[in-house]
């Protein structure tokens, strides 16, 4: 196979996030399938609706193309849309303050009514039809309200503006941009609604979520399969529709959906450079996450490597480790949940090791599947573990299947990438083994086994809790519900993952080398993660390091606010 050349650096600029584009980018970069015309409509149809996936999967592309979509057109209902990516800024709050969850609610309150203003403004129309509607209306005082409690400052303004909103001031400017726009119901779509990192502005959410629902209003959230957690009053079964995107990688459409991306989201110079086995392997060792394809195409035509075959080997066994790292850090996001993570970690690897296994021994068949047996006696601890896998997408889960009384069996395929790592198509014809495999016929007796047969007695024994000691005496909890220490009498609290965050060291960041980092331990202040967020010139600081000027101190700054953003979200 011949050699893929380099391209011009230039080329090789692919924005992977959906948030980061315009919206001409955003209608024009969709990428066609039923999976992703599904979701539009139910996006744009009537009833609360839940968009359920893993990150990278397109839930935001979805959103703010329907939002795009309802924009240009007046026989789709009016549609709002609004993210709450930086609810995590307001965590420290429930460590000051008594009224962490008002203020919490007031933020979510003002920003949705600031995505009326943003509707007007891409509308071309006047704010003044939201100003003379309500005297609480004011686009200014809303964007000043929610960047101090963002800030965890704005005291006076609080009370001034957000102990006064409520739900129905929202509805309230839903109905007024109806009237105004001429249509007869309206949308909300709330992107980044999984809160899981701060279980009680979480609760509060679906309080909100629940409010807004209306013969005329109807609300669809974002959210991730594993770690959101509605609340003892919002079931989402009942409240909500889910809706489910990530595309299969057994989807007869697969190959053509991801090359659409490809084409939508490239320059044609940049497809023309990429082999087509190597593109097309690309596709499938993506599995399915459009954020993930985007990174493995940029980091293709970015390599330094003389070969394909090295230039793939590089990049997958960097994604790989990037997967794992991103599954690992649920752990210390979620810190209850750490034991069952790591658990989860280890039944991920017997689970590769043993698929890998099976199919490598028949290359003739398709046997990437796993067969796992409904125990009866399964906890809801091992559930969470499996959601786990799959909110990170490591399992994409199939539809269970029976096989006879008390032989049920959930299905799942696990991450290519990680059964291609252990050779599981062969090395042969590398660049073709996995495409040919996926075109093959399905094994006629998939995988089959228990969670106890891929953990072993150690794995299982730590499946259990993990409650935080008392930050005084160190004292191990009873409980999940105890609120004072049963030694020393200290409240406990729950420690900030905000807090968490900004205390990461720029050492543990992957992709700022070993030797900047000494450098800035030599040469500036510039230690964590939040010595970057915190400094109010962090260009000028950074750029007190050697070799370190303005660019390069903005690739540094971007890493971090990379760093936060996926650490937050």
């Amino acid at each position: 196979m011949a050699n893929t050349a380099k391209p011009p650096a230039q080329l090789a600029e692919v924005e992977e996030r959906a948030d980061q584009l315009s919206l001409d980018a955003i209608d024009a970069s969709l990428a066609d399938g039923d999976v992703f015309r599904r979701a539009r409509l139910k996006l744009l149809s009537r009833g609360a609706k839940l968009l359920v996936g893993p990150r990278g999967t397109g839930k935001t592309h979805v959103m703010r193309y329907a939002y795009v979509q309802a924009l240009k057109h007046t026989d789709k209902p009016l549609a709002l849309y609004s993210t709450f990516n930086r609810y995590l800024n307001l965590e420290p709050l429930l460590k000051k303050t008594p009224d962490a969850r008002q203020r919490f609610h007031s933020w979510v309150l003002a920003k949705l009514l600031l995505s009326a203003f943003d509707w007007l403004a891409d509308a071309k129309a006047s704010e003044s039809i939201l100003r003379d509607a309500d005297s609480l209306f004011n686009r200014t005082s809303l964007a000043l309200l929610v960047g101090r409690l963002e800030r965890g400052t704005g005291e006076e303004l609080y009370e001034e503006l957000g102990q006064l909103l409520t739900v129905d001031h929202v509805l309230k400017a839903v109905r007024t941009l109806l009237n105004f726009s001429g249509r007869s119901r309206a949308v909300l779509l709330l992107d980044d609604a999984a809160l899981s990192l701060a279980d009680e502005y979480l609760v509060a959410f679906f309080e909100v979520f629940r409010q807004l629902k209306t013969e005329s209003i109807a609300p669809k959230a974002s959210v991730y399969p594993g770690s959101t957690q509605y609340g003892p009053t919002f079931h989402a079964s009942h409240e909500a529709e889910e809706v489910h995107l990530w595309l299969s990688v057994e989807d007869a459409e697969y190959s053509q959906i991801m090359g659409d991306i490809a084409n939508r989201r490239l320059l044609p110079e940049q497809i023309a450079v990429i082999n087509t086995d190597v593109l097309e392997l690309l596709k499938y060792l993506s599995f399915g996450i459009p954020r993930t394809f985007l990174r493995l195409l940029r980091e293709l035509l970015n390599s330094q490597q003389k070969s394909t075959q090295q230039q793939v080997n590089g990049i997958v066994e960097t994604q790989t480790e990037l997967i794992r790292a991103e599954y690992d850090s649920l752990g210390i996001k979620l810190k209850q949940f750490a034991s069952i993570v790591e658990a989860g970690g280890d039944l991920f690897d017997k689970v590769v090791h043993d698929v890998a296994a099976a199919q490598s021994t028949d290359t003739g068949v398709r046997n990437i599947i796993l067969g796992l047996q409904q125990e009866q006696n399964r906890s809801s601890l091992s559930q969470r573990m499996l959601r786990f896998l799959v909110e990170v997408g490591l399992l994409y889960p199939l539809q269970q299947v029976s096989h006879g009384p008390d032989r049920k069996y959930d299905r799942y395929i696990p991450h290519l990438s990680f059964l291609w790592r252990r050779g599981a198509f062969g090395r042969a014809a590398w660049s073709t083994s996995l495409t040919a495999c996926i075109h093959a016929p399905s094994a006629k007796h998939p995988i089959r086994r228990e969670i106890s047969t891929l953990l072993s007695a150690d794995g299982l024994a730590r499946m259990k809790l993990d409650l935080p000691p008392c930050q005084n005496c160190g004292t191990e909890r009873i409980n999940v519900s105890q609120k004072y220490c049963h030694h020393c009498g200290e409240e406990l609290v729950a420690e900030s993952m905000f807090e968490e965050c900004m205390k990461l060291p720029l050492g543990d960041i992957p992709e700022i080398s070993q030797t900047m980092v000494q450098r800035l331990k030599e040469d500036t202040q510039m230690r964590t993660v939040g010595d970057v967020y915190a400094s109010q010139n962090a260009s000028a600081d950074l750029q007190k390091a050697s070799y370190v000027g303005p660019v390069r101190a903005g690739e540094i700054i971007r890493k971090v606010e990379g760093v936060i953003e996926e650490f937050l979200s």
